[in-house]
């Protein structure tokens, strides 16, 4: 029987490897007994431990911090979870943003099967995710907007990077200075979060801003709106509303 030919080989004891480095076994498990595949025969397997644990705590670091809130109210069942997680979902990309994306969509896979406890929870890793790509948009705004105010006639939009979202329950004292110690009451919340200085920022609105908000997705003309420059203003001071005149 003809060999394959070695870098098909050595492709096969890469791709086997590091299919190994993000399993459970790997990083949690630093027994020598653990069965190793065929292809990785011959690897120090204490090292290979080290590397994958070492890999994985630079993993959920990056996770951790897009979603810190929400780690620090996972409490006991933090360690189960992030089991979970690495046993269901290896990593695709080394960002930051698409590791904690994986993270928000496994555990909301996972709520549809163990109600989450706080029942919040929810709320607070969609809130949190937002105010990321809140961050993600603002670092990728040029400091000059290129003539979109000076073109074409006068208009409204909402402002690129802003991210809409409703709460079943009001999540904002989480993320103003209350942490773990506050206890959001369940109501249906309105919010937008937009990039204020240096921080995002969480505006809760009535529903019918927030329709209005949902809607100017492109430019709209003013007079469209009309007896609306009050709020028009208002929106646009909070960073809210692109307003081209």
């Amino acid at each position: 029987m003809a060999k394959r030919p070695l870098a098909k080989r050595l492709l096969d004891r890469q791709t086997r490897l590091l299919e190994y480095l993000t399993s459970g076994d790997a990083i949690f498990s630093d027994e020598c007994d653990v069965f190793l595949d065929a292809t990785l025969q011959g690897i120090d397997r204490t090292l290979l431990h080290i590397e994958a644990r070492f890999s994985h705590e630079k993993r959920m670091e990056k996770i951790a911090a897009v979603l810190p809130k929400t780690f620090a109210l996972l409490g006991a069942n933090r360690d189960t979870v992030v089991r979970e997680f690495v046993e269901t979902c290896p990593p695709t990309d080394i960002g930051r943003i698409e590791n904690a994306r994986q993270f928000r969509d496994f555990l909301t896979a996972r709520w549809q099967r163990q109600p989450p406890t706080p029942r919040y929870l929810p709320d607070v890793i969609e809130c949190e995710f937002a105010c990321a790509q809140v961050r993600m948009a603002a670092d990728g705004e040029p400091s000059v907007v290129a003539d979109s105010t000076l073109s074409g006639p006068a208009g409204i939009r909402r402002k690129q990077g802003v991210v809409l979202l409703r709460t079943c329950f009001d999540i904002r004292p989480i993320f103003e200075g209350g942490g773990e110690g506050a206890n959001p009451i369940e109501r249906e919340v309105p919010l937008a979060i937009a990039h204020r200085a240096v921080e995002p920022r969480i505006f809760e609105l009535t529903p019918e801003v927030f329709d209005l908000l949902a809607a100017l997705e492109y430019w709209v003309a003013v007079d469209e709106l009309p007896d609306a420059e009050s709020l028009i203003a208002d929106l646009a001071e909070a960073g809210l509303l692109e307003v081209r005149r």
